[in-house]
C-alpha cells in the first residue's frame, strides 16, 4: 500500500472499486440525495408556517419537486449497487417570519446549486444518465430560486 493512499482508498482498491471512478459519482449522489431529502422536508415545514396560502402551495410544489429529484437519485444510487443512506429528521428550534423562512430557503437553494453543474461535468464521461439527472435538478433549481425570489419580493417587510 502506498503511503499517499488513505486507508479508505486502499480498501476501495483492494475490493476493486477504485478503478472506474464510480466511487466519486456515488459520493456525489449520496450527498445530493441527503440534501434533497432535507430540503424537501424543510420546504414542507416552511410551507406550514406561511401566512399566504399561495406561498404555502408554491413551497409544497417545490418540496414535491425536491422529493422527485431525490427519487431519481435513489434510482441511480441503487443502480451503482449502493444502499440509500438514513435521512435524519428535520429539527428547527427557532420561529421566524415567513419572509425569513423564504430568505433561508433561497439562500440554501443558491448554495446547493452552486456546484451542481461542475458535478455533472465530472460524471458525464463515466455515467451520462447521472449527469443528465444532475442537470435536470439544476434547471429545476433555477426555477425554484426564481419562485422564491418572487415570493420574497411580494412579502418584503420593508414594502409595507
Amino acid at each position: 500500500m502506498a503511503l499517499s493512499k488513505s486507508w479508505w482508498e486502499w480498501w476501495r482498491s483492494f475490493l476493486g472499486l477504485a478503478g472506474n471512478g464510480s466511487h466519486k459519482t456515488l459520493e456525489i449522489l449520496l450527498a445530493r440525495y441527503l440534501e434533497l431529502n432535507r430540503r424537501a422536508a424543510r420546504f414542507k415545514a416552511h410551507a406550514e408556517k406561511m401566512q399566504y396560502p399561495q406561498f404555502r402551495e408554491k413551497l409544497l410544489a417545490i418540496a414535491a419537486d425536491e422529493a422527485k429529484h431525490a427519487d431519481l437519485l435513489a434510482e441511480q444510487i441503487k443502480m451503482l449497487g449502493a444502499s440509500l443512506p438514513f435521512v435524519p429528521p428535520l429539527y428547527e428550534d427557532t420561529e421566524k417570519t415567513s419572509w425569513q423562512y423564504l430568505l433561508d430557503d433561497l439562500n440554501e437553494e443558491q448554495l446547493s446549486s452552486a456546484n451542481l453543474i461542475e458535478q455533472a461535468k465530472k460524471v458525464r464521461d463515466e455515467l451520462p444518465p447521472v449527469a443528465e439527472v444532475l442537470e435536470r435538478i439544476y434547471q429545476d433549481s433555477h426555477r425554484h430560486r426564481e419562485a422564491l425570489r418572487e415570493m420574497l419580493m411580494r412579502s418584503d417587510p420593508q414594502s409595507h
